[in-house]
């Protein structure tokens, strides 16, 4: 009940947001038309993850629509999505090492969530870079989420799968990789931490490899 309400009055906020964007296009000016899709598009983002997230309470597990895509791309769109949120320009690099042959059938947008977390966790814990990678064998893709962050306390990696307890930052609820591991096992694989320590942070995720949606 408490996420429903929530949800509406973000639903709301986000309303006010898109008029304001739409008065914003009509403005003659370079800078701003170069910027509005993409606030338009962050907008986009944010409806359909209060919608997502409803859906998500209400049932438990997240609702998949699988397509067939690259991984390359899909990461190279979630370093786009951050960039367009930073203040200052190239304020948080990142190495997308992933070969654009590496593609895969899974839910798009509910992938694209758990590197987005992933991301923002680590630009929180003071990352300055990131390094995505990925390989696979007959039957799992396995792709490395490395940052250059100061590591995580003991503490933290006690409680990093426990809602309202994992988070590794004051103020944080700590649901950002619990959201990430359902999401994995929903498509049959995993989220675990594989290292960390002074020189930064990795996680690996793994998912099944299938056939063509």
């Amino acid at each position: 009940a408490a996420v429903a309400k929530i949800n509406h009055d973000l639903r709301n906020a986000l309303s006010t947001a898109v008029l304001a964007s739409d008065r914003l296009a009509d403005i003659d000016d370079p800078e701003v038309k170069r910027l509005t899709p993409r606030l338009y598009q962050a907008i986009d983002r944010a409806v359909n993850l209060c919608s997502r997230t409803l859906n998500y309470v209400g049932d438990g597990i997240p609702r998949f629509k699988l397509t067939h895509f690259h991984l390359h791309e899909l990461i190279a769109e979630a370093e786009a999505d951050m960039r367009a949120s930073e203040k200052e320009e190239n304020a948080f690099q990142w190495q997308n090492t992933v070969e654009f042959e590496h593609d895969l059938v899974a839910d798009r947008e509910q992938l694209f969530r758990v590197l987005n977390n992933l991301a923002q966790n680590a630009r929180q814990a003071g990352a300055t870079n990131i390094s995505v990678s990925a390989s696979r064998d007959a039957e799992r893709l396995i792709i490395d989420v490395a940052d250059d962050g100061p590591g995580l306390s003991p503490r933290a990696r006690e409680r990093l799968f426990q809602p309202f307890a994992g988070s590794a930052r004051d103020g944080g609820t700590g649901l950002g990789l619990v959201i990430a591991r359902d999401i994995m096992r929903a498509h049959g694989g995993d989220i675990q931490l594989a290292e960390s320590g002074e020189k930064g942070t990795t996680f690996r995720l793994e998912l099944p490899v299938r056939g063509r949606a």
